[in-house]
């Protein structure tokens, strides 16, 4: 990861990237009806962690450890941080693949 001598932050073009991860799990958390105190409890980080995390102005870094454990808690898939939010009307679910799909 590229750090800017002057800065604590990402290098620009991975802060995107964190940002996004932020923005999703700030929405899965929601969706599970908990507070980032209940959620940072449970993966063992504090809370003002997790808000640096979620926080859309802001790029926190954070290992592929807290993302597992959070996937974990949250019982969201990993690859949904990753894919563009669920639409109103359409739940994010598990799709099986079709023996067409190989």
């Amino acid at each position: 990861m590229n750090v800017d001598v002057d800065s604590k932050y990402p290098s620009f073009e991975n802060r995107d990237l964190y940002v996004e991860l932020g923005e999703h799990i700030a929405f899965y958390r929601k969706r599970a009806c908990l507070t980032q105190k209940e959620l940072s409890n449970r993966i063992n980080i504090s809370r003002a962690y997790l808000s640096r995390i979620e926080t859309p102005n802001s790029s926190q870094s954070f290992s592929l450890e807290i993302l597992f454990n959070i996937s974990r808690e949250l019982k969201v898939p990993l690859t949904y941080f990753f894919e563009p939010f669920p639409t109103p009307g359409k739940s994010a679910t598990i799709r099986k693949p079709n023996k067409s799909d190989k």
